[in-house]
Order: structure tokens, then sequence, then C-alpha cells
């Protein structure tokens, strides 16, 4: 299945350009549709907050991210190409509600892009990325902030242990894996394992009932997992990565385990990621 309806997160920044020229690149690319959402959270003082409520400061936060927001999209429109239609959405609420409810609205697309969070940024973004990954059941394809210039996708490389999580990924990954000239699969040989067992050997004959020819590797560990990973990544100059996300529930929130973390604070390339 194309990929024919993506939704964008707007990053208001000066480096949103950089995310609005990747995504219009892989609509003009797919012949798909773009809806950028906006947003606006609502600060609540704390419970031991003294003085006066400072509601005026509230409102004019709220408005501003809101001519932000608009502001993004407006740059998005102007760039975009005549076979690219798009359109937009803005979300307003408290914190919590508001990355809730991009998760929610991302049930209703193929693929959601979103920017990787700087390390100067709050952890808002990854917030969101979460409440994407684990609330909507659909692919996020995540762009680092250093990224540049228009989507790639000749040098695929997926990851995969086997896993529920792997699938899904590869799942919402096919069509850009077929559009792509070179497929590796690689999985990360563990202490314990069988060397000779390969976890990727019938998920590449799965892609090639897809017309695609992935070729099969199994890499050693340097160090962790996710350095071994990003390394062979930069070494193959891959274009993007696909991969499952992992997590763990804590009491009612998901927080990302170590590895999948790790790779989002440290990524250089796109990574189209489910779980």
């Amino acid at each position: 299945m194309a990929i024919k309806d993506i939704m964008m997160v707007v990053h208001p920044g000066p480096d949103g350009a950089n995310l609005d020229e990747y995504t219009l690149s892989l609509a003009g690319q797919s012949g798909a549709h773009v809806t950028a959402i906006g947003y606006a959270t609502q600060i609540i003082a704390p419970v031991s907050f003294a003085g006066d409520y400072p509601y005026d400061l509230m409102v004019q936060a709220v408005e501003e991210a809101r001519a932000e927001a608009e502001s993004g999209y407006e740059r998005l429109k102007a760039a975009a190409p005549a076979n690219v239609p798009t359109e937009f959405r803005m979300l307003e609420g408290l914190s919590g509600e508001v990355q809730n409810a991009i998760g929610r609205a991302a049930r209703n697309f193929d693929v959601s892009i979103m920017r990787q969070a700087s390390p100067e940024e709050p952890d808002f973004s990854n917030q969101m990325l979460v409440s994407v990954l684990f609330s909507s059941g659909r692919p996020a394809l995540v762009v680092p902030y250093i990224h540049r210039g228009p989507a790639k996708f000749d040098r695929a490389m997926v990851t995969w242990d086997g896993g529920m999580t792997a699938a899904r990924a590869i799942a919402g990954a096919l069509p850009l894996l077929a559009q792509a000239k070179q497929v590796e699969v690689v999985s990360v040989a563990v202490e314990d394992e069988d060397g000779d067992a390969l976890p990727a050997f019938d998920i590449t004959h799965h892609l090639a009932r897809h017309g695609i020819n992935a070729e099969l590797k199994q890499l050693t560990p340097a160090q962790t997992i996710a350095s071994t990973l990003l390394s062979h990544a930069s070494d193959t100059s891959a274009d993007f990565m696909v991969m499952g996300c992992y997590g763990h529930s804590r009491l009612r929130e998901f927080v990302l385990g170590g590895t999948t973390r790790t790779i989002l604070e440290s990524m250089t390339i796109p990574i189209l990621m489910a779980h």
C-alpha cells in the first residue's frame, strides 16, 4: 500500500523549513496529501504557586504558540509544489492533553513525520513522539534536526530481531523499501544466541515476495546495540533506517527503552519507527 496521507507536526523554529522540505519531497514522490498539525499548550501553575494567577501571560503564551504554528504552516504551504495538497489543523489544550490528541490524530494517517528534538529543546517533542508511537498504531518517520535536503530512500537499513515491533516497522516501511535501490536487513548478534542463527532469514523471503531484494547481515556489537546500529548506518551511507520502537509502561505512561532512546538522541539519518 502506497503512502497517500501524511501527518506532519509543524516545527515553528527556523529549522522548520528543513522538515518542510523533507515532508514535501516525500509527498511529491508518493503522490500524498499533507496535513500539518500545529499545537498550543496551556500551562497550569503548580499548587505551590503563590501570588496572583498570571492569566494574561498564559493567554499570551497560547496566542503566540498559535501564531507561530500558523506561520509555520504558511511557510510549508508556500513551499509546496502544485502536485502536493496541504491543509492545517490546530490542537490546543493542557500539555498532556495536546500530546494525547496528537497521538489520536496520527491514527488517521499512513505515517506521521516529526522532527527530532535538539539538545536545547524541552522534552515536549519526545513526549509527542512517544504519544504517536504508543497511541496511534501507525509508524512515525523521525527526521534529525541536523538533516538538510529532500527525502532520499535509495539505501535502506532495516533492523530486525524477529520481534513484533520490528515486524510492524517493516510493514509500515514497505512503500519506502519498494523505492530503495539497496536494502540491507541487519541483526545484532547477542552473546547467548547461536552465531549461525540469523533471525532475519524468513523476513528477507517476505520482502522478496514484495519485489524487494534485501541483503542480510549480522553485526557483532562493538559496544552497545544502539552504537553498533548507528555506526553501521554511517559506514554504509544509509539514507534511512527502519526499526521497531521499544518502551515500558510505567503506571499510566510509556517511556522509551534504552536502545530506542539512545538512537533517537544520536541519530543522523531519518528513522521510520513503529511500536
